[in-house]
């Protein structure tokens, strides 16, 4: 296997560039810009402090290019055995979360076939306290309506122990089936495409809802 080298890193020219910098900085704060010859000054130095910029951008890169060059070779190594603990993981997902839901079923089930009986019980207790009472007998129909009252279903238990460092995340989302009912609040602009457009038209398209403002940049040419 070739092992992976990086080279040191020099940083003298960056700190000169830092010196440069600021010395620019301090000139261009004390210019106030009042007739032609103070803005053409101000003009002057950003048309140089651009092109400084594009020269460090170019230092920038002849590092980090390397250094891009290393983080490649070393994602690349670890590809091939992450790619298989994902797909063992996302094989033994499918297996557990197979076998949870046909065990949940199946306590649904058990727990339906218990609500039915409680139920039965129920009904039967309220019917014969209903007789009861048609046969003159309160106090009788009385503990048949309390009895009918206590029926509760018992809860169908898990068939399906926690396993030791596992657990579910239950994640739930959300498909629109009719836009024109959705709320407001979800409906989102989409900013990318909407100052394209205006972009394009220079700001002279109107746009119902929408207020188009201007800004203006300076660009220089190195």
């Amino acid at each position: 296997m070739t092992d992976i080298i990086v080279q040191p890193i020099k940083t003298d020219s960056v700190d000169v560039a830092v010196t440069e910098s600021n010395a620019a900085l301090s000139e261009i704060q004390s210019i106030d810009v009042k007739d032609q010859l103070s803005y053409e000054r101000v003009a002057s130095i950003r048309k140089a402090v651009n092109t400084k910029m594009k020269g460090l951008d170019a230092q920038r890169k002849e590092i980090t290019s390397p250094l891009d060059l290393a983080k490649s070779k070393v994602m690349e190594l670890f590809k091939k055995p992450q790619d298989i603990c994902k797909k063992i993981l996302q094989t033994c997902d499918v297996m557990m979360i197979a076998y949870c839901d046909i065990q949940e079923r199946k306590r649904k089930e058990e727990q339906d076939k218990l609500d039915r009986l409680a139920e039965k019980k129920r009904l039967e207790a309220e019917a014969k306290a209903e007789k009861a009472r048609e046969e003159g007998k309160e106090d009788k129909a009385e503990r048949y309506e309390e009895k009918a009252a206590e029926v509760m279903a018992p809860v169908a238990a898990p068939r399906v122990e926690k396993a030791q460092g596992v657990s579910y995340i239950e994640r739930y989302s959300g498909e629109v089936i009719d836009f024109a009912t959705l709320p407001d609040g979800f409906k989102m602009v989409d900013q990318s495409k909407l100052n394209k457009t205006i972009q394009a038209q220079k700001g002279t398209l109107p746009i119902p809802g929408v207020k188009i403002n201007k800004t203006r940049t300076v660009s220089t040419r190195v």
